[in-house]
């Protein structure tokens, strides 16, 4: 496989903006899909950028041999939203970063060849483009998952020494402007999650450690989800908001999503 380092310059973002990518080997004429590469999105925590998957994970090793190409972009600090103070990642993710992306590369247009992951934030990010866009992705998965940014966030204020790994804990004031901007919005995934329709949501993976701070907020997730017969899965094991965790999280992931040899 190959990796590249893309410096895209972005009109949404209004600046350059790094996005890596791992290709499939090129083997010659032909070989290619017929409907093109499958792709997977996978995004950063809130402490990272676009780096991240290739220096803390085997992700490498896990699409060796398969026709993915997997797209790691930056984020930034932004939660994937469009900012209160004018960052506009959600549309660059959701919108302006997939057309580039087919116009470099032959990627296939099937819903069922469409994945996204993240970590933390991240994770976040994930289920908000998977239930935002259904008629995208055939599977989202979330590791260690912000499930409830609300709710986060009132928890923040009351203990700024929430996030263990994080020395500056997120600036939800910056991001989100005013919790009205997140209650009832694209930005609140139970909101996304009541709009949903059995029938075109994507399948939900959710993994989380068991002495994860975030862990009831996953259950919660959860448990919502399957009252709303929404296909969810939880898978929890021993470990934290860290990346061994979520490194063990990552080859669970790929042992079950549908990835093409």
């Amino acid at each position: 496989m190959s990796l590249l380092q893309l410096s895209l310059a972005s009109q949404t973002l209004g600046v350059k903006t790094n996005v890596n990518l791992l290709l499939p080997d090129y083997t010659g004429e032909g070989m290619i899909p017929e409907h093109g590469y499958q792709v997977l999105y996978l995004l950063h925590g809130y402490t990272g950028d676009y780096s991240d998957w290739i220096r803390h994970s085997l992700i490498e090793n896990y699409i060796y041999g398969k026709s993915v190409v997997v797209v790691m972009p930056d984020g930034g600090k932004s939660f994937y939203a469009n900012t209160a103070s004018g960052e506009n990642y959600w549309t660059y993710l959701s919108e302006e970063l997939p057309k580039q992306l087919n116009a470099y590369f032959k990627l296939s247009k099937r819903r069922c060849d469409h994945f996204v992951m993240g970590l933390s934030m991240g994770a976040y990010g994930a289920l908000k483009l998977g239930l935002a866009h259904p008629e995208q992705f055939q599977c989202v998965v979330g590791f260690s998952g912000v499930m409830d940014v609300e709710a986060f966030w009132k928890r923040q204020n009351k203990n700024p020494n929430l996030i263990p790994c994080c020395s500056v804990p997120p600036n939800f004031e910056s991001i989100f402007g005013t919790v009205e901007r997140i209650r009832g919005t694209e930005n609140d995934l139970y909101y996304l999650l009541d709009a949903m329709k059995k029938s075109i949501c994507p399948d939900i993976h959710l993994f989380c450690g068991t002495s994860d701070f975030l862990l009831e907020d996953n259950q919660r997730f959860y448990q919502v989800a399957m009252e709303k017969g929404i296909s969810c899965q939880l898978s929890t094991f021993e470990g934290g908001h860290e990346w061994d965790f979520w490194g063990e999280a990552l080859k669970k992931a790929f042992e079950i999503l549908p990835f093409q040899n």
